[in-house]
């Protein structure tokens, strides 16, 4: 994804300054895309040059200047015409279900303390889309916004399920140390 249009896009809901961009994508948009300073600034000075952006300097007492970009004309056009094209095929990597996949000669207990962080990870994810809200600026509920935080919610959720069939399987098939029938699997016995 081009860090190109998330700034025109945060941009045309309201002027921003560079951290304000960087604290909405943290907070609103954590589960869509992740964009450091290292990014977001050369993408803001590239609009810049472009006529994309403009910036006002706001000077502040005991401060340095605060600049305020706010999207142009052009930046709406350009914007607009990125917005009518389909998306481009999700190029999503997870390393997670990579550690899933080979972790076939992992002790079962090794394999449920991966499947346990990540429903940890998860249920923070859920926690967090579940106060998304729509940015200040932008008047009362905002029906695209509220379509990716009812995505982002449904997908834990679906992915907590997921992980907790995973993690009963793995307990199926566990059986207390003393207990070993022929062929079962101990605690120590790998799955796959």
């Amino acid at each position: 994804m081009s860090h190109r249009y998330l700034v025109l896009g945060l941009l045309s809901e309201t002027p921003m300054t560079g951290y304000d961009i960087k604290k909405r994508v943290g907070t609103a948009l954590k589960s869509v895309t992740r964009a450091s300073y290292g990014t977001l600034y050369p993408t803001l000075h590239r609009l810049l040059n472009e006529g994309a952006v403009k910036v006002e300097e706001k000077p502040q007492e005991s401060r340095p200047t605060r600049k305020v970009y706010e999207i142009t004309e052009r930046g709406r056009r350009e914007l607009g015409e990125w917005l009518r094209q389909p998306a481009e095929e999700d190029h999503i990597r997870r390393e997670f279900l990579l550690k899933l996949f080979l972790a076939h000669d992992l002790p079962p207990d090794d394999i449920k303390a991966l499947l346990h962080h990540r429903r940890a990870e998860t249920e923070a994810r859920l926690l967090e889309a579940q106060q998304i809200q729509p940015h200040p600026g932008m008047n009362g509920s905002v029906p695209t916004q509220n379509w990716v935080k009812e995505y982002t919610v449904e997908i834990c959720q679906a992915e907590l399920r997921w992980l907790d069939r995973l993690i009963a399987q793995i307990e199926a098939t566990q059986v207390p140390s003393q207990e070993q029938p022929s062929g079962q699997l101990t605690p120590t016995t790998k799955v796959g």
